[in-house]
């Protein structure tokens, strides 16, 4: 019996100690081809490849983490695949916590420059990197609150490796906020902005160093490294005209190489899976990049039987929940704490999820007052509870903007636009705009105020300008007139996408000669709009209903108007809708009061303020197709039917016109080529730089 026990051990030794054994993982950096270590790590999982420690850089840095922290590969997959790339990397509030009027003051402009003072500020870098940072802190927050600081204290070891500007040396995380150690160790220069760590400027690991071997060396001497390399690889030849991308791709690719030969050694096992010309930037091959990564992985672990094998099957991470103690606010001069709070939507007591804190970021950024922020979770006075710190960069509250328009018929006008988000450190936008033209010229502005749902708006306008002036007995005498109007209105937002406005205002004109025309109204408005950006074509719909009230007893008058508009995507790149719009009016108005064509309702071809009219009942159909890029091309066609009494619609007249556009989407709106034929067969055209609001208004 003694004899066959000893047998038994002797067999069963072996097996105890090749369980015990494992490899250090080094992942590296390469952009989207990175998302192929998904793959790689699903393979290593099926196959029982025990993971001891993890090392990485830039995009390896980042899955290193994540699997570091506890998630399994599936995890990891399903993550990266419910991720919009385009949004992570995108500065643009989300639509859904941006309420509508803050989304509808979005102007397009040709040139939009940030102010400090009076002096344009250059952007640091081409993407934003603030919602990848949100997200890693999302998922490593309540881990690092349970463990602490320490990068060996994780699940699995880590090392996370970056590069410091002003030492130009490599430098090895070890401990630390593992979120922020993550963004540094991804932020390739001029692509994303450089992670600040004290003294520290950090960016990309890879730039010194994008296959760590070394690093897992120095921290694990015991323990064999695996080393998966997919960096893109510097072409043997090269495009005759290589693209602005490839070529930044390439003089990255060559600079950093022959630093990155400093530090390589060579790992037990090296394994470089063939993902082919996969751009750095390719996030919408996630399918094909996870699907390469897993086979070619099964079929060299096939070919490397002395790898170790036997770990268990990785269990998926569940993240603690936790409620929060205190809330801190750090970073914010201008802002005052209670604009702050009237955005940020967390209160004591509230459970944290790693979705709970994201999502107030959103709602916070929203705002419009924040270049960056960011937020970190600290443990608090016991086990299920935490402290939050939000970390704010304020914007720049200034910014100007510029936006030209040339008409076949009234030549060139232009706009300047000064924006100010935060107009006496209240949140408040201050919004004006001046510009003009050929016998044209205008000063605009507003004052919103917003707490919490609620909204409080100052407008005031004057506009002059000399023009034929069309009226509905056929004549179009030549006039100077000016026009002004101040209107006072509190709103209030339903949902994301609605808002309601009670106001009063005064609305007046002076001809040349003439005495002022004015008189005061009350009015109720209602708007709704489900479009992402109200002004772009985008799916979606929008309605307007409005309705006012004029108690002057000469001119006591009401009027109702309203507005529709429906998109939808069919596919192909091409987007349809249509739409329709129109005014009754009752009373007795002034004849300048007459519905005319608008920049945002009118008649391809016809000129603006022509079609004057009590009554109106209009609708149009398009369609735009995205041609290439940022070019598109659109058909549109439209008609009116206008007639004077409400009591007798069909005695009235039918105008209509088509027209077609070519629009190129610029860095700061949209460059537009319009041409519109109308009934009466002439032929008119518009180049627009910017906004149609730079086409004066009505125009």
């Amino acid at each position: 019996m003694k004899a066959l026990l000893i047998v038994l051990l002797l067999l069963t030794v072996p097996g105890m100690l090749h369980s015990q054994e494992g490899v250090a993982l080094v992942l590296s950096g390469g952009g989207a081809r990175g998302l192929a270590h998904i793959g790689v790590l699903i393979a290593l999982e099926e196959e029982g490849v025990p993971i001891r420690a993890l090392a990485g850089t830039s995009m390896g840095a980042l899955l290193s983490g994540l699997y570091a922290c506890g998630y399994n590969a599936s995890q990891l997959d399903s993550i990266a695949r419910s991720v919009d790339w385009d949004h992570l990397f995108s500065s643009t509030p989300d639509a859904r916590m941006a309420l509508l009027p803050d989304r509808i003051r979005g102007r397009q402009d040709l040139i939009t420059l940030n102010l400090r003072g009076l002096m344009p500020l250059i952007p640091s870098s081409a993407v934003s990197n603030m919602r990848a940072g949100l997200l890693l802190s999302s998922l490593t927050g309540p881990l690092q609150v349970q463990r602490g600081s320490s990068f060996d204290s994780l699940p699995i070891p880590l090392r996370v490796v970056a590069v410091d500007i002003p030492t130009c040396r490599r430098v090895m995380f070890r401990s630390g906020d593992l979120s922020r150690a993550l963004l540094a160790s991804m932020a390739i220069p001029a692509a994303f902005p450089a992670v600040r760590d004290g003294e520290m400027l950090l960016v990309d690991g890879g730039v010194f160093d994008n296959l760590p071997v070394d690093a897992a060396a120095k921290a694990w001497p015991d323990l064999p490294a695996l080393a998966v390399d997919v960096g893109y690889t510097y072409p043997d030849s090269f495009p005759d005209e290589p693209s602005l991308l490839d070529m930044g791709s390439y003089v990255y690719d060559a600079m950093s190489k022959r630093v990155n030969d400093q530090h390589m050694i060579e790992p037990e096992w090296y394994f470089r899976p063939d993902l082919g010309d996969t751009k750095l930037w390719s996030f919408d091959s996630i399918d094909s990049l996870v699907q390469w990564g897993y086979t070619q992985t099964i079929d060299w672990l096939a070919q490397n039987p002395d790898i170790p094998r036997g770990a268990p099957p990785r269990e998926p991470f569940t993240a603690p929940v936790y409620r929060l103690r205190n809330l801190l606010i750090t970073g914010n001069s201008r802002v005052s704490f209670r604009a702050v709070n009237a955005w940020l939507l967390l209160e004591r007591g509230d459970s944290i999820l790693p979705g709970t804190v994201r999502d107030a970021s959103e709602e916070l950024y929203a705002s419009n007052l924040f270049e960056t922020l960011r937020f970190r979770l600290y443990p608090g006075d016991t086990a299920d509870n935490v402290d939050i710190a939000f970390i704010l960069k304020e914007k720049n509250p200034a910014s100007l903007g510029i936006g030209l328009t040339y008409h076949s018929d009234y030549g060139l006008d232009g706009r300047i636009t000064i924006d100010h988000r935060n107009t006496f450190n209240r949140a408040m936008t201050g919004i004006v705009s001046a510009g003009g033209g050929d016998r044209y010229a205008f000063l605009e502005g507003s004052l919103n105020t917003r707490a919490g749902q609620s909204y409080l708006r100052l407008e005031g306008s004057m506009h002059q300008i000399m023009a034929e002036e069309p009226c509905r007995d056929g004549t179009s005498p030549e006039r100077i007139w000016a026009d002004h109007h101040l209107s006072l209105s509190s709103g209030r937002t339903v949902s994301w996408f609605g808002l309601t406005e009670t106001g009063v205002g005064w609305f007046g004109r002076r001809y040349s000669g003439f005495s002022r025309e004015g008189f005061p109204a009350v009015f109720v408005r209602a708007t709704a709009d489900t479009r992402e950006n109200p002004s772009a074509m985008a799916p979606g719909t929008s309605l307007s209903l409005g309705f006012s009230v004029s108690p002057q007893p000469s001119h006591r008058h009401n009027l109702f108007t309203w507005s529709f508009e429906g998109m939808a995507d069919m596919g192909y790149g091409f987007i349809s809708g249509m739409s329709t719009w129109g005014q009754i009016l009752t009373g007795r108005n002034y004849s300048w009061q007459d519905s005319r064509n608008t920049s945002e309702c009118s008649i391809p071809g016809y000129r603006w303020n022509t079609l004057p009219t009590r009554q109106r009942t209009a609708a149009s159909v398009f369609l735009q197709h995205k041609l290439l890029g940022p070019v598109n091309a659109g058909l549109t066609s439209a008609a009116t039917w206008d007639y004077e009494s409400i009591r007798d619609p069909r005695d009235g007249d039918l105008h209509y016109g088509v027209g077609a556009y070519l629009q190129m989407n610029v860095p700061g709106g949209s460059a537009k080529l319009s041409v519109g034929l109308p009934d009466d067969g002439s032929i008119r055209w518009t180049v627009s730089m910017g906004s149609d609001y730079s086409f004066g208004p009505g125009r």
